[in-house]
């Protein structure tokens, strides 16, 4: 059971005692809150990139979309036409981008197909 904290003061400083195991529990969840503050950075360096390739892949299927013509359903299923694909594309790295608050990069457009406008 947790003792409750007694005010003191020190120098004129207004502070807390804690018992010495009270103190190291805080000091260890300090360290695992340290610990998952630096994982959390880096999944969300890594959505930023890839929300950045999403943009990419996007703007290449979209230019691709018009060059080439309808191809037969492959044996793995039925084929998406390429613009329902930039359409979930984008609107997946609009999701993405919402999620980290990134700004939308000058490939990236709302979720909505792009080359409607």
């Amino acid at each position: 059971m947790r003792s409750k904290p007694r005010p003191i003061v020190v120098d004129g400083r207004p502070m807390v005692a804690l018992p010495a195991e009270e103190f190291e529990n805080l000091l260890a969840t300090r360290r695992q809150l340290g610990g998952q503050a630096a994982k959390l950075r880096i999944l969300r360096d890594a959505l930023v990139d890839m929300t950045e390739f999403l943009d990419l892949v996007a703007e290449e299927l979209d230019g691709a979309a018009t060059a080439e013509p309808r191809e037969a359903p492959s044996a793995c299923g039925p084929s998406r036409p390429r613009t329902a694909l930039v359409t979930e594309i984008r609107r997946r790295a609009h999701q993405s981008r919402a999620i980290t608050g990134g700004r939308p990069t000058s490939r990236s457009g709302p979720p909505a197909n792009r080359s409607a406008t």
